[in-house]
Parts: structure tokens; C-alpha cells; sequence
């Protein structure tokens, strides 16, 4: 029989996709480091239907949309989002998310009914707006949509399409805004959240909010 410490020792499983369209090292060292136990999956197979999941993602749209066919995640990812178990897209993965995208042909998860559409090429001043939008940012978040994160905060931003916060709707639970242009900097669906910008690389904040959400998930599905 295990005893109360060994019980609170204990460290949740958490599923990583790995598309293999970009590197995901980080990502599974920040959930270490935030107290779960990541396991790399690359087949349906090695997918959990049992645990929460993480879609990282770097790269390009067409690309990844491909490798969620080739792969055969697309349809165990929709059953786990069925069966209610949350789910995680960072960056490009939450992009995933959504119906379609700009950058380049081939089919979201569609999760969230909306487009991930490119920056405009100018501000309103007519100055060139530069891209990728890359650096810290300030966010804010909707009330009550996520109660584990500040409603005022600053994370790392590394993307140079973004989603359309107007067609997400109430989805849309946090905005930035980057040279004029407002994008949906989280979505939250029920149990399905995705997040423009990179908590691997956000430092203590970025911590804050993946330790945050491990614990949600767990009363989410426990």
C-alpha cells in the first residue's frame, strides 16, 4: 500500500504529439520541470486516451496539417476530444486547431470556427509591419476563463500568422495585439485550449501557466 507521501510524489502522465515538424525537447523538459511525466507520441498507438495531451508545433500549416493525416493522429486526437480530455496546442499546434490557415492549403482540426490568417504587410501609419512577431508581450485574459492565470501577464510570442479573435468569438479567452492588429492569444473550447505563444519559452510565467494548467487537467478528467 502506498503511503500519503508516496501518493503526493506521484507525477501525471502527459501526452506529447510529435509531428516531427519541429523540435519538442523543450516542451518535454518545461513539463518535467513543472512536476508531469511527458511521454512522445508519434503513432496513434503511443497516444493515451487516458491522460491529457500536448500539440507543440513549429513550422508551417500545410505541412503540419499533413503530418496529423500521414500520421494517424487526426482521428485519436478527435476521440480523446470527444471523450473530454484536455488538450493543449501551443503555437502552431493550437493554429491546428482551428479550420484553415493562410499560410498554406490543407485542413485544421477545427476545433475552434475560425481562420489563422498572415499579418498585413503595413500598419495603419503605412509602416511595414516586420514578421515573424517575435518577443514578450503583453496578455489579458477574459474573466473567469482561465482561473488558474493572471488576468494581466507577459509571455513569448514567436509566429508570423495569427488567429482571428472576431470569427473565435467568446472563444477567444485572451487577446494581445501586435502593431494594430488584435489575434486571439488563447482559445478555450471546454476541455481543448490552444495558445499563440510559447510557455516553454516563457520563463516563470511560462511555468506558472503550464503548472497551472497540469493541475486543471487532473480535476478536468480525474
Amino acid at each position: 500500500m502506498q503511503s500519503m507521501g508516496q501518493r503526493a510524489c506521484v507525477r501525471p502522465e502527459v501526452n506529447v504529439v510529435d509531428l516531427q515538424t519541429g523540435n519538442i525537447g523543450s516542451v518535454l523538459k518545461i513539463l518535467e520541470r513543472v512536476g508531469a511525466t511527458p511521454r512522445c507520441a508519434r503513432k496513434p498507438s503511443e497516444l493515451s486516451l487516458s491522460v491529457p495531451s500536448v500539440l507543440p508545433g513549429v513550422g508551417n500549416f500545410g505541412h503540419a496539417a499533413a503530418a496529423l493525416d500521414r500520421s494517424g493522429m487526426r482521428p485519436v486526437l478527435e476521440e480523446a476530444r470527444m471523450r473530454g480530455m484536455p488538450i493543449l496546442g501551443i503555437c502552431l499546434g493550437a493554429q491546428l486547431m482551428c479550420r484553415t490557415s493562410e499560410e498554406a492549403p490543407g485542413q485544421g482540426l477545427g476545433w475552434f470556427q475560425t481562420a489563422v490568417k498572415r499579418f498585413p504587410k503595413a500598419a495603419a501609419d503605412g509602416t511595414p509591419i516586420r514578421v515573424p512577431n517575435m518577443g514578450w508581450m503583453a496578455i489579458r485574459v477574459a474573466d473567469g476563463a482561465l482561473p488558474w492565470v493572471q488576468p494581466q501577464g507577459r509571455m513569448y510570442f514567436a509566429h508570423s500568422c495569427f488567429i482571428d479573435p472576431d470569427q473565435a468569438g467568446p472563444a477567444a479567452a485572451m487577446l494581445s495585439v501586435y502593431r494594430g492588429t488584435r489575434f486571439a492569444a488563447l482559445l478555450r473550447e471546454g476541455s481543448v485550449i490552444g495558445a499563440q505563444f510559447h510557455p516553454e519559452k516563457s520563463h516563470q510565467h511560462g511555468m506558472a501557466f503550464l503548472g497551472g494548467w497540469l493541475t486543471w487537467a487532473a480535476g478536468a478528467h480525474g
